[in-house]
């Protein structure tokens, strides 16, 4: 359950949910507008914890089961939309609105607040995405680097071995021709061009 979910009532929260999903931003998207009706009416049924980026691009944005969301950073990128969306909805709509639904940084768990209770971020004031953050210093020496998964540092270190092959092979067969010289005419085709 969300920290601030026991302060409003289910009910609320849904009605708040129907006025959000009918503001302009999520009309214009289909997309974060099931990506927010899953967040949420997980989180009501008390399935909170297993909201994350794969039950979200396979349940609520049609991803197939294959999904990996350590390779696709898809539901992390629509979230950051689905977080602006929402303080556009909650610009466009204050009066008309009693609960904030949120989806803070670094996870996907909506949180439910009295309005006033969970203020919007400033105007013009850049949040980081879940990826953004910096990445932890660890001891070590395989530390994650450039923010991939293992998995993803093994297939990147895959193609650029893969590449560094190529260039040798070719790099080979250009110096082999050239030290072999001028290839021999077969001295029959030589004789009959006189």
């Amino acid at each position: 359950m969300s920290v601030t979910e026991e302060e409003v009532p289910a009910d609320r929260v849904v009605e708040t949910l129907e006025v959000v999903l009918r503001a302009p931003p999520f009309q214009r998207s289909p997309k974060l507008a099931r990506f927010l009706r899953f967040v949420v009416e997980e989180e009501l049924a008390g399935r909170g914890a297993t909201i994350k980026a794969y039950t979200i691009a396979t349940q609520a944005l049609g991803r197939s089961p294959d999904f990996d969301p350590s390779l696709d950073p898809s539901v992390r990128v629509e979230a950051g939309r689905l977080r602006r969306a929402l303080d556009e909805a909650y610009a466009q709509n204050a009066e008309a609105l009693e609960v904030r639904i949120t989806v803070p940084v670094g996870g996907y768990r909506p949180r439910f607040g009295p309005l006033e209770a969970v203020p919007a971020p400033p105007e013009g004031a850049s949040v980081p995405e879940p990826g953004d953050a910096p990445l932890p210093v660890t001891e070590s020496p395989r530390a994650v680097v450039a923010g991939f998964s293992p998995r993803g540092q093994a297939a990147v270190i895959a193609l650029l071995a893969g590449i560094l092959l190529v260039l040798c092979i070719d790099l080979g067969l250009t110096l082999s021709s050239r030290l072999a010289g001028p290839p021999a005419i077969p001295r029959d085709v030589a004789v009959r061009g006189r």
